[in-house]
């Protein structure tokens, strides 16, 4: 049976308007769900509350519907999604006859490794830039304090330091956010996006939807950069699992400085400025490295 893409025939306003829909109704049917059940067992204000409620939402609203989208529109969902082993680069098989060697699978994971070390100070260097730009203005007191909002909801997931509470913060902070996020921004909008505006177009609007939608307009460079990366990531090696890699060790370092500290979440950044440019080195290093490796393998198909 040969592969088809409804999205295809359909093109972006009717593709747009059916992941909105299947994202609306998935929303109100698992964060009805969850909300019922939180309720009416810890209360919706309670650590054990608000970590069932978030779990609901992100499944409703990131998870499901690009599951069930790519499920509609695809005969391949998983092809659709780009769910294919690493490393892939997005093109055909590796082998071509009379072609270039190409590098060891090795090298890709190098690469990845690389840009994911890079990325944790390049964050850090932006969040320290992000503070040094914000006007003390009553505009931006509001913002604060709406990002407060999101930030004691964090801290409250945080209070329990027991082994029982990390596993699943781990699940609901860590797992859940990093495949439903990059399933629905990477692998369905950066996909949908790409067909009309072109890679770098796709990259920067999949990337400004990821950051806009974690609700935290103070922390929107470094949300924006890290959406970038993982857009790159993905058009790079071809595959979402690289930017879910990616994703999931960020938010897991993320989890593990948070307990580390004894459950205090990590707001500011704690590092000297001259470390965090120096860490920028193995971005660097990685970025070009995958451009590098892509570029090799998907020369041929340009001849």
């Amino acid at each position: 049976m040969s592969y088809t893409d409804k999205t295809l025939e359909w093109g972006n306003a009717r593709s747009a308007m059916t992941l909105f829909f299947i994202t609306v109704a998935s929303l109100i049917f698992f964060g009805g769900i969850g909300l019922t059940f939180v309720n009416a067992t810890y209360g919706i204000a309670s650590p054990e509350g608000m970590r069932w409620f978030q779990f609901s939402v992100s499944l409703g609203l990131f998870l499901m519907p690009p599951l069930i989208f790519a499920q509609i529109v695809a005969s391949n969902p998983s092809r659709f999604l780009n769910l294919v082993f690493l490393p892939s680069y997005g093109s055909a098989t590796h082998s071509r006859k009379n072609a270039e060697k190409l590098p060891p699978a090795s090298h890709t994971y190098a690469a990845l490794a690389l840009a994911c070390i890079g990325a944790f100070f390049a964050i850090d260097l932006l969040a320290q830039f992000n503070q040094y730009i914000v006007p003390d203005t009553e505009y931006f007191q509001g913002l604060k304090d709406q990002e407060a909002l999101v930030t004691d909801s964090l801290k409250t997931l945080l209070q329990d330091t027991s082994l029982i509470a990390l596993l699943a913060n781990a699940v609901v902070m860590v797992l859940v956010p990093a495949f439903g996020e990059e399933f629905f921004f990477r692998g369905v909008l950066q996909k949908l996006f790409q067909r009309s505006i072109g890679v770098r177009g796709a990259v920067l609007a999949s990337a400004a939807c990821f950051a806009l939608a974690h609700q935290q307009p103070l922390s929107f460079i470094p949300l924006l950069f890290m959406g970038i990366l993982l857009g790159y990531t993905k058009y790079w090696t071809g595959s979402l699992w690289a930017p879910i890699l990616l994703h999931s060790i960020n938010n897991g370092f993320a989890l593990l400085s948070s307990y580390a500290a004894g459950g205090e979440l990590q707001t500011e950044s704690t590092m000297a400025l001259g470390w965090s440019m120096v860490g920028i080195v193995p971005l660097v290093i990685g970025i070009l490295w995958l451009r590098n490796i892509r570029r090799k393998h998907t020369a041929w198909m340009h001849q």
